[in-house]
């Protein structure tokens, strides 16, 4: 019985895990990595998750609706280019200036 119940609780999180999009699964990492690194709270973990789900789904839309390369490539940092202004709205000014300063060092050391 215990192997029973042991099995479908690990077939319940696979399926759980596998629903995910890939988008939801990138923007979940994004949102719990931030909240490790700047001690976020709950909310502004979700807020995250948001953005960044939202700017997947902008650029999502952009490599739809472009097909010169060159064309889409400035969409798409334009859209990357929002990312701060948008996690600016959410974060308080010291966690914000902590997030600015780690993605310095995170691009820098790339």
């Amino acid at each position: 019985m215990k192997k029973i119940t042991l099995t479908l609780l690990l077939l319940a999180i696979i399926h759980v895990l596998s629903a995910q999009s890939p988008a939801e699964t990138m923007a979940q990492k994004i949102a719990v990595k931030m909240k490790d690194s700047l001690l976020l709270s709950e909310t502004q973990q979700q807020n995250i998750y948001n953005i960044n789900l939202q700017l997947h789904q902008l650029k999502a839309q952009a490599w739809q609706q472009y097909s010169n390369r060159d064309s889409l490539r400035v969409v798409v940092q334009r859209i990357e280019n929002t990312r701060d202004s948008l996690y600016h709205g959410v974060l308080p000014a010291e966690k914000y200036t902590l997030y600015l300063q780690k993605k310095r060092v995170l691009v820098s050391n790339n």
